[in-house]
């Protein structure tokens, strides 16, 4: 296998998209993803799209997902944080910003679509996961499709029913796909009893399920790892779907039966919701991912020295947002 592909069994690719599964790719013989190359990484990146989270050790109390300022930080200094500390880095439009990453993860998707028949994303985007020791992700639902690609270390995934509502209610769908709400959504441990679990290492890929909620707890070791979403004609037309759905509840006050993908009514409601944004009849105020509410919201400084950390003041909800 090459180091830029990945490669799926036959009932891998069969069943690709439509259950949880885990498969194998070989980007960690690539190079790209050694302390120093992720060094050099945050020091070419955009600081405003390094988003630095720390967290409490309980999934229930996402509220303890807090934002760190990290701007007077070197690349190396951040590496040495994670490692020492408890925190999560999320280092957006990694492939948009470096011509070695988009190169790489159009290779691993051109692998995906030799392999998978019909599959065709119109759009991806990624973005690098650096991690503590036992950091952990809450529990969350995303709105496309999305791979999660591990490079190195130990996690958990967790991964729960999709389009279940004792998992994830429609109305908190319908949000996250308008993006009128961020992706947290409520979780009770419960509901582990009916969770496929993952233990995934290095030079393996976890898919699953389009908004299939789902957590993560890392092992007790540093973790990196490239996660993808991707955007085809069956994921759009069911964003558009729970778009329109949305609309027509909270605004005409008529709620779907069921959120049905095909057919007239469905296409004659996504139809009647293009025509009512177009006209301005329905604005949505986007809510890009935010930790934690505005009133709990704490901005942390991340001591360069160590991997100490002091609380600052309260800030706003606007610059809370990733």
């Amino acid at each position: 296998m090459q180091w830029n592909e990945a490669l799926l069994t036959n009932e891998q690719a069969r069943t690709f998209g439509f259950s949880a599964s885990v498969f194998q790719h070989g980007l960690c013989d690539s190079g790209a993803f050694s302390d120093i190359a992720l060094a050099q990484l945050l020091d070419k990146h955009p600081r405003e799209h390094i988003h630095a989270l720390t967290m409490g050790d309980d999934p229930t109390r996402p509220n303890e997902n807090l934002r760190l300022a990290h701007d007077h930080l070197s690349g190396s200094a951040l590496i040495h944080a994670v490692k020492h500390g408890r925190l999560w880095l999320n280092i957006k439009h990694v492939d948009e910003v470096h011509e070695e990453m988009r190169d790489l993860v159009n290779s691993l998707y051109g692998s995906l679509r030799r392999q998978v028949d019909g599959f065709a994303p119109e759009r991806t985007r990624a973005t690098l996961l650096i991690s503590s020791p036992r950091a952990l992700v809450y529990y969350h639902v995303d709105g496309p499709p999305s791979l999660l690609w591990h490079l190195r270390g130990k996690k958990r995934i967790w991964i729960y029913p999709a389009l279940d509502e004792r998992f994830v209610s429609r109305d908190d769908l319908e949000d996250i796909h308008a993006g009128a709400k961020h992706e947290y959504v409520p979780y009770q441990p419960e509901f582990d009893a009916y969770a496929t679990v993952i233990d995934l290492d290095p030079g393996q890929v976890a898919s699953w399920p389009q908004n299939a909620p789902h957590r993560i707890t890392n092992a007790d070791m540093f973790n990196v790892s490239l996660a993808t979403e991707h955007y085809t004609e069956a994921s759009r037309r069911r964003a558009r779907i729970y778009r329109a759905n949305r609309f027509l509840r909270r605004t005409l006050h008529v709620r779907a039966k069921e959120a049905c993908e095909q057919g007239l009514a469905t296409m004659a409601k996504v139809a009647l919701h293009r025509l009512c944004v177009m006209a301005r009849i329905e604005r949505v105020a986007i809510k890009q991912h935010q930790p934690v509410t505005p009133a709990e919201s704490r901005m942390i400084r991340l001591d360069a020295a160590a991997s100490s950390m002091v609380a600052n003041s309260v800030i706003s909800e606007d610059a809370t947002r990733t």
